[in-house]
């Protein structure tokens, strides 16, 4: 790499303009080369497979129905949780 090519992050970062996330590359070095990103659909994708699980454990060879008791309540609080925020995320993103 030629020395031209190379800059400090804090010229790099000013190059650009404002980081819009309020990252300080010094601090966080990836943010230099444009990793520091989230993933905003992986979280509700895990949450509905996380709950079709849950209640999928519900098949199967159980004596003692106390676990059905407790995987059906789970389950239905995530999937309570999950409606939520798809209901929340809906209304900002009307507004």
């Amino acid at each position: 790499m030629a020395a031209s090519d190379q800059h400090s992050a804090q010229a790099h970062s000013t190059q650009h303009g404002e980081d819009p996330y309020g990252v300080d590359p010094e601090r966080e070095p990836s943010a230099d080369w444009g990793w520091h990103g989230t993933f905003p659909r992986a979280g509700p994708i895990a949450g509905w497979c996380t709950a079709f699980a849950l209640f999928a454990m519900l098949i199967g060879n159980h004596r003692s129905h106390i676990e059905d008791v407790y995987l059906i309540g789970i389950g239905t609080l995530l999937v309570v949780m999950l409606i939520s925020h798809h209901v929340k995320a809906y209304q900002a993103k009307r507004r």
